[in-house]
């Protein structure tokens, strides 16, 4: 690993990333526009084996992002979903559904997922569209991608319906979350464009007061 000019670690080494095959195959279709769009080398063996290589002038940070690109994917992420992950802002995040199993329970891991995926997928995609993330449920997994922040009110909804809150109570923290968010960015708009000054008399809260968000 060596430093170029700017500061960033121009990485060496290689990493390998065991995938299902069938994504495998799909990363495969998907090749050319992944290491172009991530400035690596990508080689995908049959068996499901995906090896990240850097080119001449990757970064570490570079083939780190088409790590959880490539991990994205193997979560079940179509290819535009994961490549959000070269945002500065977006993350990969990953709730584990077998640290929440009951083992001594037949059948508590498929009961979990149902309760995540709703009928007809409802609950999934109620919570992606008030946290404004992606989320996808596999076998044993469930994985987001997001803005932090996003991505944080999605996991931690995922995390009170597996431990047994009823849908319409994580609905309505997220519906208060979405406001809460939004009431900020707004204030930090009016904040950033000076647009309400003191010797106007007039106070941001009193034009949004009572309006639902």
């Amino acid at each position: 690993m060596s430093a170029d000019k700017g500061g960033e670690y121009l990485i060496k080494g290689k990493i390998t990333i065991n995938v299902d095959r069938n994504k495998a195959k799909y990363i495969e279709k998907h090749r050319d526009l992944l290491e172009r769009e991530l400035n690596v080398k990508i080689t995908v063996d049959p068996t499901g084996a995906v090896t990240i290589e850097p080119k001449e002038n990757t970064t570490l940070e570079q083939i780190m992002k088409a790590k959880e690109v490539i991990e994205a994917i193997n979560y079940g992420f179509d290819i535009n979903t994961a490549l959000e992950l070269k945002k500065s802002n977006y993350v990969l995040m990953v709730v584990d559904l077998r640290d929440y199993i009951d083992k001594d329970k037949i059948n508590h891991l498929i009961r979990i997922k149902g309760r995540l995926i709703g009928e007809e997928g409802k609950a999934r995609k109620t919570i992606e569209e008030l946290s404004g993330a992606k989320v996808v449920i596999s076998d044993k997994a469930v994985a987001i991608i997001g803005e932090y922040e996003n991505a944080k009110a999605a996991r931690e909804a995922i995390e009170m319906l597996i431990l047994g809150r009823q849908h319409a109570t994580v609905y309505r923290r997220l519906q208060s979350w979405r406001r809460e968010m939004r009431r900020r960015k707004l204030e930090e708009l009016i904040s950033g464009q000076s647009i309400f000054r003191e010797d106007l008399g007039i106070d941001w809260r009193d034009v949004i007061g009572g309006e639902e968000f």
